[in-house]
């Protein structure tokens, strides 16, 4: 693999499932599992980053907090508005997450708000926006198991990642 061409090898995805279980293991205890010296695993870490492939970020149960938590599924009036609504949709400050898919809707978001008057002038922010035809709206009521905020330790999220799988290495 030549660094710098964005491709992962077999140590970086050992890395990421690595800290996608704990993603404040010290870099030398990276190093010792894996055979590798503190710098190596540094550097690894920092490319992946520098690339966009790895962010690292501190979740919370928005529930635990006093806040309402909603999903979103869009469908766009053409599909070749998508682009452009998930761009809009980025920029609001409440989403956490957009998406785009396939299935019986074209777009799918999260965000949080501080309650629900918040959330209401936030979908209706959202309606506002050109190309949005239709919107099914969830507001969640609890999180009985959620990789992004519960941390990927067994999260549905890292079923690839854990020890025994034949997708990863055992870490």
């Amino acid at each position: 693999m030549e660094k710098g061409d964005g491709a992962m090898d077999e140590i970086d995805t050992t890395i990421l499932a690595l800290l996608g279980r704990d993603g404040r293991r010290p870099f030398t205890s990276i190093a010792s599992q894996l055979g590798l010296s503190e710098g190596t695993v540094r550097n690894r870490v920092q490319r992946m980053s520098d690339s966009g492939m790895l962010v690292f970020v501190a979740l919370c149960n928005p529930l635990s907090l006093g806040l309402q938590a909603l999903r979103l599924f869009i469908s766009v009036d053409r599909a070749a508005h998508i682009e452009a609504v998930c761009r809009a949709l980025a920029e609001l400050p409440h989403t956490n997450r957009v998406s785009a898919g396939t299935g019986s809707r074209d777009i799918y978001v999260e965000l949080t708000c501080r309650d629900l008057t918040e959330a209401q002038r936030a979908l209706d922010q959202i309606r506002s926006i050109d190309g949005i035809a239709d919107m099914q709206t969830s507001v969640l009521t609890s999180f009985d198991k959620d990789h992004s905020w519960g941390g990927l330790r067994g999260g549905s999220g890292q079923a690839l990642a854990r020890p025994g799988s034949s997708a990863l290495p055992d870490v």
